[in-house]
């Protein structure tokens, strides 16, 4: 432990040193500081730095090969005298719980004559707190087991008392049936032929050779068939067994016990079955034992209540039975008052204790972590610290005498990078959660959490997209943030925890699938029409195409470009002019365009490109979302496939191109020139000379209006080719495509240019794009290379060892995210479709589901029939509403958007090897534990 100078006046509690950074964009400077503590202060002060939260201490009595060194710790002790308070503390928990009381806390604790161990001062000013406590507690958990034994022996003899009591019940009315004329016993089972010549046996009297042993018990039911067995094969068939479940106090069969009476003939034969009545752990209540030739009695027949002769001393055994059963009923009452009134004295100070045996606990295992010499005044401690919080540390020294903190940062070792810290609320620390999920940031490099905050609940929504469904989630989420306070104080199960612990996390996901439903124009699977269509439909209009128009040549066509006469038209078929097309009469091959003439026959001309003859929207695009005017056409499907599957594509490489420029902040803050040069710039060139492009080149296609949308160009079709065959497009030839159909040289194959110059730029970038990949994989090996080099030369000037660099795993590593990187740009770009098809799913899904239970159910509702058809439509409609749109959908749109972000958006800069800053909490202690109970 090297020397400092102390700091005596030091940085105010506000203050904080210039180049601090702070907040979510990276995180909190650290400051590695050496801390000397007297040791009559020591737990003072370690318990205030539990208090404020912001203190890592880093363990010095770690040796080097890795393990502890138990005798350099002081306060091993201490520790195990909290451990065995807090076993104390959870025989009481086990007991209020078993008992309903509630550990309510009291406002003192009037035993130690501390105000509930609420201020760690108070407890440090009582001599000998710990030990005090844990002696108390002890004659607590003393008294308390004493009288919890007493309760349960005292429960115990009275089910006994009961089954006996039944036992008793079952073998009287058992010995009436069995002594009436003409009849038997009435349950029950033979195990061989033998039963039939003991059911002509007086069983209260005796047998006709002598007298025959009886055994009246209960048995666990579920044991009962093995035990049924065991006296088959232990008596060889020579016993009988009868038996009956045990009827419950209201008589009604309970089946947890059950009764049996045994028959049997033999001294031996008794000894037998009570071996394996004792084995199987049933109990015996009556019976009539056997004695030896001898006399002798078998032990342990000895305390077997003998059957009664005669109803006299049935009716007597009887009273016995129901006087013991009232005392043990009352004793069980005495012993309950007192063990609850006990336990309420004790749920008093409860979490006071607990709390303040979690804080002792902790502190102790801080105190481990010092040196602390034998003959020396003070303590030792290294602790990370964030550099904005150094003043409140410095004040707290200087509130005690001969305590000080080191003026100058601990270099820390290269193997232990500072902790990563983040200050989070409720509303930053689930998205911060997220992240940390994925792994915890390095040091100080860009946080992803910041921009999941608003990237998160986009993505959702984009797959999420609907208007009545994302105002579900929005109050759903509302309202638990609007009774946080009281559902925070609730005992959660784990899941309703979880979604409650994301309830700002899911208002925003709601609000974005409001924004998005209404861009979509979805709700329920209904357009709405918030906004006047922008297309109109007149009467001469059918399939957006104008038949009406003397001069328009779709008069030829049926609405769908195709010839109602394929081929050639015949003088004859000139005389059947009208032609029924969809409701709309049309002229038949009366096309006022010049005909090709040849024998008499004319041949129907190719549509020209005229988008006059084609419907549009006539007021211009709609100013918001979808027009309501795709609600009922015929190609709405394949109109939003389009769109959302490109928007998909857009959004993807939007974010994975924010993920590059991510990684150059990176670079910039931590001066790593070379990964800029040789990392960031070809990185760029590849993504945006191809998915870049590909995103301009969608952009430009929406924005460019199209006569013919035949001959606009396929973007699946220009970026296949763009890879494979670079410079080359397939342009269409306008004067083979106006040939007569006939014609051999008729060719319409092939599609518009997009902009001027198309071939010549698509072949530049491709040549950039390729020639980025060598400049990603050979300079930095080589680079490093050349540093292994230089260390090596200087390192044998100095006579000192050079760090070891391992060329063949720079290489490796190397070729590995060269390749990784060119193949993710095209797998993770292919991911993002999943926004499209999440989109579409979800949309077709409340579509289906409203028309088959909504729409189908309105068409069959006549009369009273029908208003029950709409109550159990709507009641189905909600139903998978619910279940499957509002819960398994969201779910599946969450776990994508999560996808999203770890794979394809946080592997283009997030290392995420970081570790999280630990300081010594106590509220954060406090807390985890009474989360987990």
């Amino acid at each position: 432990m090297r020397d400092a100078p102390s700091i005596r006046g030091g940085l105010a509690d506000d203050e904080v040193p210039l180049g601090a950074i702070s907040g979510m964009w990276r995180s909190e400077d650290m400051e590695l500081r050496s801390l000397s503590i007297e040791r009559s202060v020591l737990e003072k002060v370690v318990r205030e730095f539990g208090d404020i939260a912001c203190v890592q201490f880093k363990d010095l009595n770690v040796t080097e090969e890795g393990g502890t060194a138990a005798h350099t710790r002081c306060f091993v002790q201490q520790v195990r005298s909290c451990e065995a308070i807090e076993r104390t503390l959870r025989f009481f928990d086990e007991q209020m719980h078993h008992h309903e009381v509630d550990d309510t806390e009291a406002e003192h604790d009037p035993s130690l004559g501390i105000d509930e161990f609420k201020s760690a001062k108070d407890v440090t000013d009582l001599p000998n707190a710990l030990e005090t406590l844990r002696t108390k507690l002890l004659g607590d958990e003393t008294n308390l087991r004493d009288q919890v034994d007493k309760l349960q022996r005292y429960q115990s003899e009275l089910e006994i008392a009961k089954e006996r009591q039944k036992a008793v019940e079952w073998a009287e009315m058992y010995c009436k049936d069995a002594a009436a004329p003409g009849r038997g016993p009435r349950h029950g089972g033979s195990l061989n032929a033998a039963e039939n010549d003991f059911e002509s046996v007086d069983v209260v009297t005796g047998a006709k050779d002598g007298t025959l042993g009886q055994l009246i018990g209960t048995i666990n039911t579920e044991k009962m068939d093995t035990f049924y067995r065991l006296i088959y094969r232990v008596t060889k068939g020579h016993a009988v067994v009868h038996k009956e479940p045990l009827k419950g106090d209201a008589g009604e069969k309970d089946g947890v016990k059950t009764i049996f009476r045994i028959l049997y003939s033999s001294f031996e034969m008794q000894s037998r079955i009570l071996k394996l009545v004792i084995s199987n752990g049933a109990m015996v209540h009556l019976g009539r034992p056997l004695h030896s030739a001898t006399g002798a009695t078998d032990s342990k027949a000895g305390d077997i209540q003998n059957l009664p002769g005669d109803d006299h001393a049935f009716r007597q055994l009887r009273e016995n039975i129901e006087n013991e059963v009232v005392d043990r009923s009352k004793m069980i009452q005495n012993t309950s008052l007192m063990v609850e009134e006990k336990l309420h004295a004790i749920a008093r100070v409860h979490t006071a204790r607990r709390h303040f045996i979690l804080r002792e606990k902790a502190m102790y295992h801080a105190l481990n972590m010092m040196q602390i010499d034998k003959g020396t005044l003070f303590a030792s401690a290294v602790a990370w610290i964030p550099t904005r919080h150094l003043g409140k540390v410095n004040r707290i020294l200087q509130s005690y005498d001969l305590c000080r903190l080191d003026a100058e940062d601990i270099k820390a070792t290269d193997a232990e990078s500072p902790p990563t810290y983040f200050e989070t609320n409720e509303f930053t620390g689930t998205f911060q959660g997220i992240v940390d999920a994925y792994g915890i940031p390095r040091y100080q490099e860009c946080n992803p959490a910041i921009f999941a905050i608003v990237t998160f609940p986009w993505l959702f929504g984009i797959m999420y997209g609907d208007i009545g469904h994302g105002v579900i989630i929005t109050i759903s989420s509302a309202i638990m943030i609007y009774f946080q306070g009281a559902l925070q104080k609730q005992k959660l199960n784990e899941i309703v925890d979880m979604i409650f612990g994301a309830r700002w996390l899911l208002l925003l996901m709601g609000l974005m699938a409001v924004y998005m439903g209404l861009l979509y124009n979805d709700c329920f699977g209904m357009m709405l029409q918030y906004s006047e269509s922008r297309f109109e439909f007149p009467d001469d209009w059918v399939n957006g195409i104008k038949y009406s128009d003397p001069t328009n040549p779709a008069m030829c066509f049926d609405g769908t470009n195709v010839p109602l006469v394929c081929g050639k038209c015949s003088m004859a078929d000139l005389q059947n002019v009208d032609v029924m097309v969809q409701g709309v009469m049309v002229p038949r091959c009366t096309c006022p365009y010049a005909w090709n003439v040849t024998d008499s026959e004319f041949s129907c001309p190719n549509i020209p490109n005229d988008p006059e003859n084609y419907l549009k929207p006539a007021k211009g695009p709609t100013p918001f979302g979808f027009d309501i005017a795709w609600h009922e056409a015929d190609n709405k499907l394949t109109y939003y496939n389009s769109y959302k599957m490109k928007n998909a594509v857009i959004v993807g490489v939007l974010q994975m191109a924010l993920g590059l420029f991510l990684s150059l902040a990176n670079d910039i803050y931590f001066k790593d020139t070379r990964h800029i040069i040789f990392g960031f710039i070809p990185e760029c060139m590849f993504l945006f000379c191809t998915f870049g492009y590909m995103c301009v080149m969608l952009i430009l296609k929406w924005v460019t209006p199209w006569p013919n949308t035949s001959i606009a160009p396929n973007s699946l079709e220009t970026m296949t080719n763009f890879f494979l065959s670079p410079g080359k497009y397939s342009l269409i030839n306008e004067t083979a495509c106006n040939l007569p159909p006939t014609d051999p040289e008729n060719d319409c194959s092939g599609y518009d240019y997009l902009y001027s110059g198309q071939t010549t730029v698509q072949t530049v970038l491709i040549i950039i794009a390729f020639s980025a990949v060598p400049l990603m994989l050979f300079p930095i090996p080589i680079l490093k290379s050349r540093e292994k080099k230089r260390l090596e030369k200087d390192a044998l000037q100095m006579g000192t060892t050079a760090p070891v660099i391992d060329m063949q795993e720079v290489w490796i590593k190397q070729v590995i995210h060269t390749i990784e990187f060119i193949l993710g740009c095209v797998s993770n770009t292919a991911s993002y479709l999943r926004l499209w098809a999440l989109s579409l799913a979800h949309a077709e899904l409340s579509e289906v589901f409203w028309s088959f239970a909504i729409m189908k159910m309105l068409d069959g509702a006549d009369g009273i029939g029908g208003g029950f058809i709409m109550w159990a439509g709507f009641g189905a409609w909600l139903s998978v509403t619910i279940g499957v749109l509002i819960v398994m959908e969201a779910l599946s749109a969450f776990l994508h958007a999560l996808r999203l972000h770890w794979v394809e958006f946080q592997t283009k800069f997030y290392a995420g090897d970081g570790r999280k800053f630990a300081p010594l909490d106590f509220a954060e202690i406090i807390a985890e534990a009474e989360g987990a109970r």
